[in-house]
């Protein structure tokens, strides 16, 4: 008889969870990626290589036609089902009152993607495997206050703190980049005093007179890139742990 298919896995690392505020220790996990994304060029590939009678650049033509016309679809409003996924249209947000006009600034245009039956039928038959802590994901992993040595969360307000981590260095050229120290309503005050080390694992900061004494969280926003380059899009990084700003 046929053997039986080898059941796929999906392995996944784990990484600090730095939207729960109650809990410090919980974690989420990413799916580790084998490969770079795919995209239509890599499934003609595939496909040529399981059917030679077909040419790739006749495959690329179709896949790229048919994402066009299922593009047109959704500009049209309707909603459009394949194999693996149904697409449907949305605009989300909410209005104030029933004849409430659609704002930019608080209501989007989206799609929503939910699998079909075959594709969760898949989805219910892999395996997952967890293989520890992610390694290198940028994160703040402890605060020092150097006035008392301490790193339980107190920061004293017109001295410097180390701030430790991963993917932490900043470019102080950039103004929307920097350190950051951001209050219960919101409001953020930045580190304007040149950072006195500025290493992609640790950060040197003083902490500006102007932050009130009180609850604050540390906040570092840069875009950092192992390598050569920079993030297209700014990386805020926020301590997930409580600190208090004291003179």
């Amino acid at each position: 008889y046929a053997m039986a298919k080898k059941k796929s896995i999906w392995e996944v690392y784990l990484r600090p969870n730095t939207l729960t505020k109650e809990n410090d220790r919980d974690c989420i996990a990413d799916v580790h990626a084998h490969a770079a994304t795919q995209r239509n060029e890599d499934i003609a590939e595939l496909i040529t290589k399981e059917r030679t009678e077909f040419r790739k650049e006749t495959i690329i033509n179709i896949l790229n036609m048919r994402d066009k016309a299922v593009k047109d679809l959704i500009q049209e409003g309707i909603s459009f089902m394949d194999g693996l996924v149904q697409i449907s249209p949305r605009v989300s947000g909410v209005w104030a009152t029933e004849n409430a006009p659609y704002d930019e600034k608080i209501h989007k245009r989206t799609v929503d993607l939910i699998p079909t039956a075959d594709l969760r039928t898949v989805l219910d038959a892999i395996g997952v495997k967890v293989m520890g802590a992610k390694e290198e994901s940028a994160r703040i992993t402890a605060v020092t206050d150097t006035a008392t040595g301490l790193n339980d969360g107190t920061l004293t307000i017109g001295d410097d703190i180390i701030i430790e981590g991963n993917k932490l260095k900043i470019d102080e050229t950039d103004a929307a980049q920097g350190v950051f120290f951001r209050l219960a309503d919101g409001t953020e005050h930045k580190v304007t005093r040149r950072l006195s080390v500025n290493q992609p694992s640790q950060i040197i900061a003083r902490v500006p007179a102007t932050v009130p004494a009180g609850k604050v969280e540390v906040v570092v926003k840069t875009k950092f890139l192992k390598g050569k380059g920079t993030l297209k899009e700014m990386r805020t990084i926020v301590y997930g742990y409580p600190c208090t700003a004291k003179v």
